[in-house]
């Protein structure tokens, strides 16, 4: 499988300098199977800034950035979205999560400029080892090492390492 795999790795790379990064993450990302997660691991692996061993990228995994790295041993539940984030080791993360380049990417302060116009703070946070996020989260901040994300919740603001967190917006459950 892998001679096969090589060339067309190559042909998505290949795409993604002529053509923006997220729109060939997004055809990547609908690649069905085994096949598929191989793929988007080559694929990855040779666009990003680095991965890690033991990675899965599951169906419909979107990334919006090259400017990326991953650590080993981390789990991308189906149909999550990436924004600028740096990805420890040894995560598990449910489908369907969210992680937004900070959380202010849209400015929206001026009356008399529409939303869409105004100019927004891309920020990369960052997901330390042994991390685990329930699915259905959206990730603006950091997440220390050791935390428990509970699904559906909303990480706006820090918490220290070994806690478990829930809610919109996440508050501490208790420690690990």
């Amino acid at each position: 499988m892998k001679i096969f795999l090589i060339p067309v790795v190559y042909f998505f790379v290949l795409i993604s300098r002529y053509s923006k990064f997220i729109n060939v993450s997004i055809l990547v990302s609908k690649i069905p199977f085994t096949l598929g997660s191989a793929i988007r691991y080559e694929f990855y692996k040779r666009t990003l800034d680095s991965v890690g061993e033991g990675v899965l990228f599951s169906y419909g995994v979107i990334f919006s950035h090259k400017n990326i790295k991953i650590g080993s041993n981390v789990r991308f539940g189906p149909y999550n979205t990436v924004g600028l984030v740096d990805f420890s080791d040894n995560i598990l993360i449910g489908q369907y999560c969210h992680f937004l380049s900070g959380k202010n990417q849209h400015g929206f302060s001026s009356k008399d400029t529409p939303i869409n116009q105004q100019p927004g703070v891309l920020r990369k946070i960052t997901i330390a080892n042994d991390v685990w996020i329930g699915t259905g989260s959206i990730i603006m901040e950091s997440i220390a090492t050791g935390t428990v994300v509970g699904a559906g919740s909303v990480i706006s603001k820090k918490f220290d390492s070994y806690t478990i967190v829930a809610g919109n917006p996440a508050r501490k459950v208790r420690e690990r």
